[in-house]
């Protein structure tokens, strides 16, 4: 189901190579929550612990955070969260990617839908196609004009269900309501199950081995940059300054492929779309190591008494490898880490940039 999605999300970003129509870019703050008015003929950008759209945009509107709302009316949508609750009019494409998502009955799609979620549910129909993955999704009572793709294990759908083109669906998804629904036609995906064992030794070998290669990414990192540890140490670490430090590295996350796939099609800036690339896949892996130092240098401080690199290195760096392995909220805890990891590395070179 991961694979799935990520084909989803891929294929997300590659749509997005054709909004073409949109004239500036636009980004406002990042807060606990904002709520977004007005008129704008741009792509805006917001993210933040709670978001509301409720502006008329003549582009693309793209917002990120815990729960997002969106009440407004634009020419495309693209929203990521937790919790999603889409009520607005959207005369073009709606991308949407999260947990909990919801197409409202007072939403208005022009034209094709694309969601990846946990659990889905549509109440409103749609123009032409539908494409999705997600680990449930209603479809009680909803018009699909077109095609309807569904990567999902549970699927529901009732006597006022149509779809009028192709129906698409996994064979090993629970599907309930397909004899009462009027489909026209039903295609079923044959489901590939790769099994992939490894033995403890090498799990063992293979953590051991990431974790020493990331004490010596950090140690060389110091050693070349030895400023970076000092300014590593004056950030101040309160509840209200992570989460908006968070806000902008969740926003750095979803927002710089996407310019950059977009700059790289244009073929004068490909060259600079490349860089910036390779520097968002560094800026990832070492933005978990920059938080794995902060956490672990707060540790050895409050017990030694006295600052250690080398010892809030391995503390802090092997702490954060433990989290991960723990099931559910060690992804969710990394997920954290690595947001406030890009929004301090945001921090830190923004006076340079």
């Amino acid at each position: 189901m991961k694979e799935k999605i990520k084909k989803i999300l891929i294929f997300v970003l590659v749509m997005l190579l054709s909004v073409t129509n949109v004239d500036a870019l636009s980004v406002t703050k990042a807060g606990d929550a904002v709520v977004q008015k007005g008129e704008y003929d741009s792509i805006r950008l917001v993210a933040g612990n709670s978001v509301t759209n409720r502006a008329k945009i003549d582009g693309l509107s793209f917002a990120a955070g815990n729960d997002v709302l969106a009440e407004g009316n634009v020419s495309y949508g693209l929203y990521a969260g937790n919790n999603i609750v889409i009520n607005e009019t959207v005369e073009k494409d709606l991308f949407v990617a999260g947990n909990n998502i919801t197409i409202g009955s007072d939403a208005i799609i022009g034209r094709d839908v694309y969601i990846a979620g946990n659990k889905i549910i549509i109440k409103t129909d749609i123009k032409r196609d539908l494409r999705l993955a997600s680990s449930s999704v209603d479809l009680s009572g909803v018009t699909v004009n077109g095609d309807a793709y569904i990567a999902a294990e549970n699927i529901i759908f009732d006597e006022n269900t149509v779809i009028v083109g192709k129906l698409t669906y996994s064979e090993d998804a629970n599907v309930t309501g397909l004899d009462l629904a009027s489909v026209g036609s039903v295609k079923i995906m044959e489901t590939q199950k790769i099994v992939v064992e490894t033995s403890l030794k090498d799990s063992i070998y293979s953590f051991v081995i990431s974790y020493c290669a990331a004490l010596v990414t950090m140690i060389v990192l110091f050693y070349f940059l030895p400023e970076l540890k000092n300014k590593l140490n004056k950030l101040q670490i309160n509840a209200s300054n992570i989460a908006k430090i968070a806000c902008i590295g969740l926003l750095l996350l979803i927002v710089t492929p996407v310019i950059s796939l977009i700059a790289m099609f244009s073929g004068i800036l490909t060259p600079v779309a490349l860089i910036t690339l390779a520097l968002y896949a560094i800026s990832i892996y070492v933005s978990i190591l920059f938080v794995g130092y902060i956490i672990g240098n707060k540790i050895i401080s409050k017990y030694l008494g006295k600052d250690n690199t080398y010892l809030s290195l391995a503390c802090g760096i092997l702490l954060i490898k433990l989290i991960k392995l723990v099931p559910v909220i060690g992804n969710i805890i990394y997920a954290i880490v690595l947001f406030y990891g890009l929004g301090i590395i945001y921090n830190l070179i923004k006076p340079k940039r």
